[in-house]
Formats: C-alpha cells, structure tokens, sequence
C-alpha cells in the first residue's frame, strides 16, 4: 500500500497515458474500418468524428503529462477524464459478450482506481 500512495502521481499519469493511447486505437480502428467497408454516411459527419477524436486523444495526453509534472491546471481536467471513462464503460458492461464486458469492467475499474488515487489528500495538497 505503501508503494501505491507514495508513486500514485506515477500511477494516475500510467492510467491516463493509457487511456488516451486507448482512444487514439480506436479511432484509428474505426477510421481504417470506415474507409475500408465504405460505410461512410456523410462526409462531413466523418471528417468532425475524427478530428474531435484527435483533439481528444491530444487532450488526454497534454492532460496526463501535466498531472504528471504536478501542474494544477491538470488536475480537474484528469478528474473528469476519469468520470467521462466510467461513463464510457458502463454500456461495455451491460452488453452480452463476455470479451466486451471485460473490457467495460477495466475501463471503469482503472478510472475509478484513478479518481481515488488522485483524491488522496497527500496527491491534493501537491497540486495546491
């Protein structure tokens, strides 16, 4: 437990990082399948998708990096990045396929071991 307090900034910065690398897969995933199946409605709608997924993906990562470095204007942004993830993964649970709700309960698991490492006083008080 001990290793875990005293390397929790490590810890939510790995979380993060790995979220947005996440993020940045699955878009990636979804792009190469777009184009390859040709299932493209619009392409405007397409075009938007996929640079608000960049700019996420950007932010999540500019946002780890500075909860890593201990900047204070990270530390909101890396609170609600984690809700925002528990939110995602609760569709990921309630589905049927066992490899999916798998993958829903480590989304929400990680966030939720994020949100309380980083509401530990001791990491609190370092941005402050």
């Amino acid at each position: 437990m001990n290793y875990i307090k005293k390397n929790s900034v490590a810890i939510c910065y790995k979380i993060a990082i790995i979220q947005g690398i996440s993020l940045g897969v699955y878009a990636l995933w979804a792009f190469v399948s777009a184009l390859l199946t040709g299932e493209i409605e619009r392409i405007d709608t397409f075009i938007t998708e996929n640079i608000v997924y960049a700019i996420f993906v950007i932010s999540i990562i500019l946002v780890a990096k500075g909860f890593q470095k201990l900047k204070k204007f990270a530390f909101t942004p890396f609170l609600l990045i984690q809700l925002f993830a528990i939110i995602i993964g609760w569709p990921f649970v309630e589905d049927s396929d066992l490899t999916t709700k798998f993958f829903g309960l480590v989304i929400i698991s990680s966030s939720i071991f994020g949100l309380v490492l980083a509401l530990l006083p001791i990491n609190r008080n370092k941005f402050y």
